[in-house]
């Protein structure tokens, strides 16, 4: 199988991810991530993936192998990271406790995040915005941790191809201590 694959019709180029399983069917599916836009993540059954339809007049294959070093040039390149990181509001300290505001990036559901340590351990966070219930919960399981542990622990977690999430916020946060 080829690492990435170009669409008959789109003309827009796929990463090859992994081959799966449909629970329901127990047919192969081939699961398949866009190069372009948000990067989402597709699936479908391996017979659709690799068959050839009828287009413009005669039968190509649906997905069409692309050698890698010829897709690696037209990659478009994801959202810059940077883009996504968050913005210190405040930062204070009183009696050995810090107290640090950020503003969100701007694409989550949260739009800030407070956050109090006492020296590399989280005493409290608080999401403001967002999922009540999830941010409530991913706060209380920060406190009393060690903030490195936490950011090893939320860096990089993505929501919806976003590129970031509300826990990838609090890392950000935490690393701009």
């Amino acid at each position: 199988m080829e690492k990435y694959y170009r669409h008959f019709r789109n003309r827009k180029l796929y990463r090859f991810v992994t081959l799966a399983t449909i629970e329901a069917t127990g047919e192969e599916a081939v699961v398949y991530q866009a190069m372009y836009g948000d990067r989402r993540y597709w699936i479908r059954p391996k017979t659709n993936f690799y068959e050839e339809v009828f287009y413009d007049g005669k039968m190509v294959q649906r997905f069409q192998p692309v050698p890698e070093k010829e897709a690696e040039k037209e990659i478009e390149t994801p959202i810059v990271n940077k883009m996504l990181d968050v913005t210190k509001l405040s930062d204070t300290t009183d009696g050995g406790i810090r107290s640090t505001s950020f503003a969100t990036c701007g694409i989550t559901c949260s739009t800030k995040i407070n956050i109090e340590t006492e020296g590399d351990v989280i005493r409290r966070v608080e999401i403001v915005k967002g999922c009540d219930g999830n941010t409530k919960g991913l706060a209380r399981l920060c406190e009393g941790r060690k903030i490195s542990d936490v950011i090893g622990l939320l860096e990089g977690i993505d929501c919806k191809g976003r590129g970031t999430s509300c826990p990838d916020q609090l890392a950000r946060a935490l690393k701009a201590l």
